[in-house]
This record gives structure tokens, sequence and C-alpha cells, in this order.
């Protein structure tokens, strides 16, 4: 629950302390008590404008954090001219150094042109003939002597097929015994309809491409063949019972990484028990070193219960500053270590300066900065050893440049203010948000498991609730393999369909 700002002195009671202060003729009393009942009443309204401004944004305005750096600018000089600061201590960006890049950021030129098409495409080759081939000079036939050629993009839709099993018999043609049959196929459903392709399809579509199974069925039926949803759902439930081993291998997987992202969302759920017939619960992602992408269900937002899922884990943990984790580095022997989100960071003084604090400006120019060292890093596909080297070269100074800023600042900003906030939020986390600096491997925020999350989030507003506790842990357990695949760059129906033989080969 966030804190209400705390309601200001009814007008009837300032009055009656102000006539007795004046009663008294305690002049020099009166004007600190208005002078300070005018402070509150200022800072009041600046945090009422900064809230009526993000909630205008959030309703009306883009969702983007990216602030144009020609504008910031703009604040910067603005806010320069405005407060006083020590020479020493610039609020614009030094100038970039001799052998050094600019700090100046550089516009990307779009690609132009066509995309080729990908290679692996089936190609079908059409040949056309002109209309007549004899020589309109001489009359002979005319021989080929090369051809153009141009690419154009079809489609047919997905079709079914009904595969027919059929189980030869053998007998000795003297004695007319020893009747054998071939054995019958692995099934995934056994004495069920579906093969393989079919379930993975099924899967992928919900869990990947976001088709409630009711508009499957619908789909289905266009192609002349009738699919109750519940059918498919009994489908997807036989999914999870052959990739929950690929799951849990995955899970133990992120767990193990060396570098360890954390986040949840929340999920609604279906529960008879509760007053409102639906509860919130929580989808929970591990990414591993950006490859190993797990979920985790969660019926409440617990510490206990989201501390269970990485409980044994031993090394970096980075996370966005959820309380329920702080047991996890507090405890005695305690084994992993807390890495912070720069970008929550950022966000925060992001919000202060759409809320109308122009003096974030120039915090938010110095993440750009931060960001604009992570984003060479991996344009040039640097290692860790490379990457951290980077860091210690770039960020180092940058990251000292800000804590200076925050310094100078935190005294000016009101303590309930989207900047004074932000400013809170940036000095209590300092050293976990610092600790990218001591890894390359380590990314800069906990951005990956966001956009972990962004499949959850897709679905979720498609298929709107689980149906029960356990329909989110068997969602869980087909994110975690459609995730990683995607995280591989394997096709989804691919890796499902693998997993559903590799189970049933075991």
């Amino acid at each position: 629950m966030r804190s209400k700002p705390s309601a200001l002195p009814k007008p009837e009671d300032v009055a009656a302390v102000l006539g007795e202060l004046l009663a008294k003729g305690q002049g020099d009393e009166l004007v600190r008590v208005a002078c300070e009942l005018l402070g509150q009443m200022h800072d009041h309204a600046r945090r009422l404008e900064a809230r009526v401004a993000q909630l205008l944004l959030q309703t009306y305005g883009r969702r983007s954090e990216q602030i144009d750096p020609r504008q910031l600018a703009l604040l910067i000089q603005a806010v320069a001219k405005a407060v006083a600061e020590p020479a020493s201590e610039p609020a614009s960006p030094p100038p970039a150094a001799a052998g050094e890049a600019s700090s100046t950021p550089k516009v990307r030129s779009k690609p132009t042109g066509r995309r080729p098409l990908p290679a692996a495409l089936p190609r079908e080759r059409v040949v056309y003939t002109p209309p007549s081939l004899a020589c309109p000079c001489c009359g002979s036939e005319r021989v080929k002597i090369g051809e153009e050629t141009s690419e154009m993009l079809d489609w047919s839709p997905a079709t079914f097929r009904v595969l027919v099993h059929a189980r030869e018999k053998y007998a000795c043609g003297r004695c007319k015994e020893g009747v054998e049959i071939a054995p019958a196929p692995d099934k995934v459903i056994g004495g069920g309809l579906p093969g393989s392709g079919l379930v993975a399809q099924v899967v992928v579509a919900k869990y990947r491409d976001h088709l409630p199974l009711e508009r499957q069925a619908q789909i289905y039926r266009r192609s002349g063949v009738e699919l109750s949803p519940s059918t498919l759902g009994d489908w997807v439930t036989a999914a999870v019972t052959l990739l929950s081993p690929l799951s849990e291998l995955i899970f133990a997987r992120a767990l193990s990484a060396h570098t360890l992202q954390v986040d949840d969302t929340k999920l609604r759920v279906l529960d008879r028990s509760d007053p409102r017939h639906i509860k919130r619960g929580h989808q929970w992602v591990l990414v591993g070193d950006r490859r190993w992408i797990a979920f985790a269900y969660t019926e409440t937002w617990e510490g206990k219960a989201a501390r269970k899922l990485v409980d044994k884990r031993v090394g970096w943990l980075q996370a966005d500053g959820y309380a329920g984790f702080a047991e996890l580095f507090t405890r005695p022997r305690a084994t992993a270590i807390e890495v912070g989100c720069m970008a929550h960071a950022r966000r925060k003084f992001v919000d202060a300066l759409k809320g109308g604090e122009a003096r974030a400006a120039v915090a938010v120019e110095i993440f750009q900065r931060l960001y604009r060292v992570e984003r060479e890093a991996k344009d040039q596909r640097l290692d860790p050893e490379a990457t951290c080297a980077l860091r210690q070269k770039r960020s180092a100074p940058i990251l000292d440049e800000l804590g200076r800023w925050i310094a100078a600042t935190h005294p000016l900003a009101p303590p309930r203010s989207p900047l004074g906030k932000a400013i809170y939020y940036t000095v209590k986390r300092w050293k976990q948000l610092s600790r990218f600096m001591e890894d390359g491997a380590l990314d800069i925020d906990n951005t990956a498991a966001e956009r972990a999350l962004r499949m959850v989030a897709l679905g979720r507003a498609n298929w709107m609730f689980a149906g029960s506790d356990a329909g989110a842990r068997r969602a869980a357990v087909l994110y975690t393999v459609i995730a990683t695949a995607v995280a591989w760059g394997v096709e989804p129906w691919t890796f499902v369909l693998l997993g559903h033989f590799m189970t049933l080969a075991s």
C-alpha cells in the first residue's frame, strides 16, 4: 500500500494559532509558523501536481522512458541558469577528452531497402516463357540466353493431416503360426487422437502466440475439424506432464548460472473460496546467463514463498529491490550476492522529470551516458573481461559524477517529492546498483527478466486469468520451455516437439 500524504491543518486551526501568537505579541514566532505552513502547502501542491502529471501521462501519454537528448540539453541549461552551482562541479556533462568518444549521441540511420527472405524457406520455381519464340527479324526460333528472377512471399493456410498407422502382421506361411505384429507407435496421450505436432501447435499457439483455446477451436473449425476447448485443455495438461522434466532441468540450469536475474508479475487466478471469486497470484521468472529462462508460480507475494524459489542460490542475484529477498543477503552464511537494477533507479528520475521536476534532467542525462557505454559493449560483442575494462574506464567517472550530483541535490529535494524519492531509492541501493562494475558478465539492469515476463503479460491480456493455482503452475512449465527456446534462437514449435520425443524416448 502506498502511504497517503499527511493532511494539511484546517484553516480554522491555523487562524486560531496565528491569532493567539498575534495577541501575545510574538511576531517573530508568528512569521516562523506562517513560513513553515506556506512551505508545507508548497510541497503538498508540488506533490499533487506531480501526481496529476503522472496520471495524465499514464492515461494519455507515451509509455516509453526515452527522453529526447535535445530536450534534456535545454532542461539542463535552464537548471544551470536557475541554480548557481560551483564551477568545479558543472551540471552539464564535461567535454570528451582527446582520444575518447564524444558523449553526444549519434543518430542511428535506419536500414533502407527490403530485407532478403530467409534462405531456409522452401522455394518453388514458376517459369514464364515469352508468348512467341519466333524472331521478329528473321523468323528463326529464339534460344534461351538467361533469365531474370524476383521473389514473392506467399502463404498457404496450415492444414490438418491424418496419419494412418498401419501395423503389419506377419505369420509363418507354412504352419500359419508365429503371428507377429509391428509395435504400436508412442503417443502423447495413450489411446488419444492428437499427434505430437498438433499438441505442440496448441501449446505454442496459446503460450507464445497468446491464442486462447476457445479461439483456437474456432480456427480449427474453419478447417472442418471439431475440437472443443476442454479437449484442447486436456492436451495441454498432457503436454505439461511430458515437458515437466525438461522444465525442471531448465530451472536447475538457471539457478546454478553465473548470473541470475529474478522478477515477477501479477496473475489473476479463479478461486471459489475468495469472496470475489478471484485472487492475485504471481508468476516469477529466473533468467540465468541470459539463456536459461525458468518460470515458477506462487500463490502469494509473500517473501517466504519467493525466497523458496532461490533459497539455494550461490553467487550474483539481480533483482529490483523486492523486500522479500532481503533475508537472502543478510542471513548468516548468506550465499547470494545482491545486484541492483539501474533501470529502476533511472525510471524514478524519468518519472520526476515527466512530473515537472526539471532538475531531474541532469540525472537522466547521466544515466543516458551510462547506458551508452553498455550499448557500445554490446555492439562490439565484448566478452566479460573486455566489458569490465570498458566500464572501469568509461562508466566509473560517470558513476562518480552521478554520486556528486545526488550529494549536492539531496538537501534541496523534499523527501516526499518524486525527485526526493528517486534520490532516496538510489542512495539506499548505491552499493547494489554499482555491482555491475565488478563483473562484466553482469547486466547493468534487470530488464532481461522484465522482457521475459512480457510473454505472460501479453497472454494475460487475452485469456485474462488462470483457471486455478494448478493451471498457473502448468503455464509456468510451458512458459519455461518456450521462453528458453526463444532465448536460444530455436523455433518454439520444434523445441516443444523435441521435448515430447525426448520424454517418450526416456
